[in-house]
């Protein structure tokens, strides 16, 4: 099964508007083929002493359901008394030892209704490294949570806590009940390579107060940019940072064959989630404008973020990825899993056939020269 929306954090400082509209751009930097079905802007407005925190995050079904967490910028969180734990050995593939993060928040959330809220990223397993570990018998470990009951045992409260999508994010652990005794020590075990930037607990897991306005693009537009310079740790101990502002037009891949969306306005395809994408190869971007003049004003003493709703999927071309040689099969919201059962489609109706017919005209580029030269 496939989860299809994210919610991306984006601070206010971070985003200002220009001529009246707010400006997002989205690059496919890697060897991948991107589906964006909806790209939204969210204002999200709320007192400027509380800080917002989302509940998205990277897990197994069932999905976690959109949700907001505030705290007090100033006191409203709760730092660890002691933390051990975070050094791990790890192999170059993405695995690492089985190994435990342990936090003892002395005698906070008196009231079990706390939250955990995590900042870090994951140095991402590719699909052959996934089915390697599964042939072998150990598989991968997602991470799960445990406390420690009244004898001091632990024991695991959250099966699957998640993780953050990719690149460095904060995620949120519901931890509501979770407590079994007055012991408020956490321990969270995994062999993925994730790493943890900060870790405190927030004493309410309830709703913020927040006002929540979407817009919708205004513009879009799909065309070649090429590849920021990316950045990347020998150790992969640090995330890896694509400089936007330093262009390279060689890539060290071709795109998946088949066929994109054909370059220019794609506006239409962005405004709701209808299996319409825009769908991007390596080198593409995508840019979007929204207008910034349709806000409400902001209440006195309150401070305004965004969250960026991107609906859709990606697909690697590694080789134990499911049709990762190809853009086809096309994945559709109700597909049940990917790849699809014999009796799912994409839809055939004639909106989609239009879709098909007028905006997924583009062949993949040949960004590499063959060594060979063809024949004639």
């Amino acid at each position: 099964p496939v989860d299809h929306d994210e919610y991306i954090h984006i601070p206010g400082a971070a985003l200002k508007p220009v001529d009246g509209r707010y400006r997002i751009h989205i690059t496919e930097e890697l060897h991948e083929v991107s589906y964006l079905d909806k790209v939204q802007l969210i204002a999200l407005d709320h007192p400027a002493s509380t800080a917002i925190y989302t509940n998205d995050k990277f897990k197994s079904p069932p999905y976690p359901e959109f949700r907001l967490f505030g705290a007090r910028s100033e006191g409203g969180t709760i730092r660890p008394l002691s933390m051990s734990g975070s050094n791990f050995s790890r192999n170059a593939a993405g695995v690492a030892e089985l190994h435990t993060v342990d936090l003892d928040f002395g005698k906070a959330a008196a009231d079990n209704r706390a939250a955990l809220v995590l900042h870090g990223w994951v140095d991402w397993a590719d699909g052959s490294t996934f089915l390697g570990a599964a042939q072998s018998g150990k598989g991968l470990i997602f991470p799960y949570l445990q406390v420690k009951d009244a004898a001091g045992k632990w024991q695991t409260v959250v099966a699957d806590m998640g993780i953050p999508s990719g690149k460095p994010k904060t995620i949120v652990v519901d931890l509501t009940g979770k407590f079994l005794s007055a012991s408020r020590q956490v321990r969270i075990v995994t062999n993925l390579c994730v790493y943890w930037d900060d870790i405190f607990l927030i004493p309410n897991a309830g709703s913020p107060r927040t006002r929540l306005t979407p817009l919708n693009a205004a513009s879009a537009d799909v065309h070649f940019r090429g590849f920021s310079r990316p950045v990347i740790d020998p150790a992969r101990r640090q995330p890896e940072k694509f400089l936007y502002d330093d262009i390279r037009p060689i890539s060290n891949w071709n795109p998946t064959r088949g066929m994109y969306t054909r370059y220019g306005d794609v506006t239409p395809l962005m405004s709701a989630p209808d299996d319409r994408m825009v769908i991007m190869g390596s080198g593409d971007e995508l840019s979007l404008e929204f207008s910034a003049r349709s806000l409400p004003p902001l209440p006195e003493s309150w401070s305004r973020d965004f969250l960026l709703l991107v609906d859709g999927w990606a697909k690697d071309a590694d080789a134990n990825t499911a049709f990762s040689q190809s853009v086809l099969p096309l994945p559709f919201h109700g597909m049940s899993a990917y790849p699809y059962r014999a009796d799912e489609h994409f839809p055939i109706d004639p909106e989609h056939a239009r879709y098909v017919r007028d905006y997924l005209t583009r062949p993949a580029l040949q960004l590499i020269r063959p060594l060979v030269p063809p024949t004639e």
